[in-house]
Parts: structure tokens; C-alpha cells; sequence
């Protein structure tokens, strides 16, 4: 019995035949240098805030519906070749459907004040992704038939473009799976721009003023921070301390008080409103490739692969 969790699914599926990056990426415009806020909101966290990229990224139920599909399709391919590719029925969704593409519940740091008094800076239990099924490696056999003529992982043996005399599909039979199921993983450029405005905005004066404000309203209270990112790259226990808990607490009363997530949430804004401007026919492309991907996963799960 073999399972390949949805991590090394995705990392061949999607890595298939094109870069990951997508061709599109390559003449993608994702400086925002002339982007600057008109008005800035007073934001005390960022609840019910979606940035403007969130159009064009995938949603989690979307893209674990895909790579169940994927999964599906991948155990249709083994099949042919006598090889058990299982699926666990159960193990449909591994990202939290309640978080949104651009993870604007801790983008900016911890923001809600009810959540850092209960859990600090430890994500709510509910917002842990599923843990994926312990799955046994794939015989080497099985691993060529899956990759066909993608390069292995392990670069341990020559592709074979034939198994007990059938032809393995090219890119074998994760290849096949993408082909059927369509490109809608493989577009990068909403991550890109996603990507691209959090990096730049944290170099920008109104940014970079803000983290000064907030860095100093933590040190008025005993915390010494540059930015608010650092406090999520500290070592968690398994459960919140008091401490812990304290040090949340001032740090969401420090945003509040600087209007930092405000701020943010106005120069990222701006800045994603004209990369989408400038990218617009791109994204438009990446849009609608995603909804014929989502469509035909859809047909796929509806069917049980059987066709």
C-alpha cells in the first residue's frame, strides 16, 4: 500500500514540464516603486482586511480541492502499471480553510487581542494544518513511473520510458495527472506580487516609521523589538506562557496604538493595486486558467477518477 503525501505530490505535479515559477513570471513588472497610500484606515487588527492580490490567489479549499484531484488522477495512472497509489478519502483539505491565500491573520505579526490573550503567540489550535499520513517510500519502480522523465529526487537511476512494456507518460504519471487536471498550481505571478509588496513595503518610510513607533512603544514597556515580525521567530513551548502571554498582549496594544496594521495595510494596498495595473493581462490569463483548473478537479473528485 503506497500513500505520497500532498507535500511531494505538489513539489512533482506542479513541477512538471515548466518551471514553477510559470513563464508568465519571467516579463512580470513587480516594482511598485511610484505606489503610495491616498488615505490610511485606523485598523486595531485585521480582521475582515483582504488585500487587492487575494482576487487572483488561490483560495485553501480551492487548492487542496485541486490536489485531491491530482491525487485522484495520479491513482488512476498507477493503476495501469499494477501499482496501488492510495488515497485517503479522509485527507482532503490540508490547509485551514479558514485562513485566506495571503495569511492576513499573522501577516503583520499578531493582531487580535482575544487571540494573543488566550494563545500568545502560538497559532489557535484550529488554525494548524492537518498533518499529512506517514507514507512509506516508493520502490524504484514505482517512483519511475511516477516521475517518468522528470528528473528523480535522488538522481539514483536512469529514467525508463517503459515499464513491463507499456510507455510511461511523459513526466510519468504525475505528468499526467497535471495535464488532465490543468495548470491552475503552477501560476505563480499572484504569489509573486503577494510576495513582492510585503518585502518592498517593509523598506518604505511610512513602513519603516511605523516599526520605529511600535519598536519604541515596546520598549516603554520592557520588549526590545525592531519589528514586529521578530517576535513570531522566537522558540515556542508547546503551550503558551504567561509570559508569553504578556508580551502578545503589549505587542497587539503597541500596533494598536501606532496604528501600525493600519499603515501597513495602505502602503501594501497601494502597492499591489499597480502591480496589478501593470500586470493585468498576465493575471487576468493566471485567473481564468485557475478557474478551468478548479472546474476540471471538481469533474475529477464528482467522478471518482473513473474514466
Amino acid at each position: 500500500m503506497l500513500v505520497l503525501g500532498v507535500g511531494g505530490l505538489l513539489a512533482t505535479v506542479s513541477g512538471c514540464g515548466t518551471s514553477s515559477t510559470s513563464g508568465r513570471n519571467s516579463g512580470a513588472d513587480l516594482l511598485a516603486a511610484d505606489a503610495s497610500p491616498t488615505a490610511i484606515p485606523t485598523l486595531s487588527s485585521t480582521a475582515s482586511v483582504s488585500l487587492p492580490i487575494e482576487d487572483y490567489l488561490l483560495k485553501n479549499d480551492e487548492h487542496s480541492q485541486i490536489l485531491y484531484a491530482s491525487k485522484l488522477l495520479v491513482r488512476q495512472c498507477m493503476a495501469r502499471f499494477g501499482f496501488d497509489y492510495a488515497v485517503d478519502a479522509a485527507w482532503k483539505s490540508p490547509l485551514n480553510p479558514k485562513d485566506d491565500a495571503a495569511n492576513m491573520a499573522r501577516r503583520y505579526g499578531i493582531s487580535d487581542a482575544g487571540t494573543a490573550a488566550r494563545y500568545g503567540y502560538h497559532p489557535p489550535a484550529d488554525a494548524m494544518p492537518a498533518a499529512p499520513p506517514k507514507t512509506p517510500p516508493m520502490s524504484d519502480a514505482e517512483l519511475n513511473v511516477f516521475l517518468g522523465d522528470t528528473p528523480r529526487p535522488d538522481n539514483k537511476a536512469p529514467h525508463l520510458k517503459q515499464y513491463k512494456g507499456q510507455a510511461i507518460p511523459q513526466h510519468g504519471c504525475s505528468g499526467e495527472a497535471q495535464g488532465k487536471i490543468g495548470k491552475g498550481l503552477q501560476e505563480r505571478l499572484p504569489e509573486s506580487i503577494n510576495d513582492a509588496s510585503f518585502q518592498e513595503s517593509m523598506s518604505t518610510p511610512q513602513v519603516s516609521a511605523a516599526f520605529r513607533s511600535w519598536s519604541t512603544c515596546m520598549k516603554e514597556h520592557g520588549y526590545s523589538f525592531r519589528t514586529p515580525l521578530e517576535p513570531l521567530r522566537s522558540r515556542l513551548p508547546n503551550s503558551p506562557s504567561a509570559t508569553e502571554i504578556q508580551t502578545a498582549e503589549t505587542d497587539v496594544a503597541c500596533k494598536q496604538k501606532t496604528n501600525l496594521i493600519g499603515i501597513w495595510v495602505a502602503v501594501e494596498t497601494a502597492m499591489q493595486k499597480e502591480l496589478i495595473e501593470k500586470n493585468q493581462e498576465a493575471l487576468t490569463q493566471v485567473r481564468d486558467t485557475a478557474r478551468q483548473t478548479i472546474e476540471r478537479s471538481a469533474k475529477v473528485i464528482a467522478e471518482g477518477a473513473v474514466s
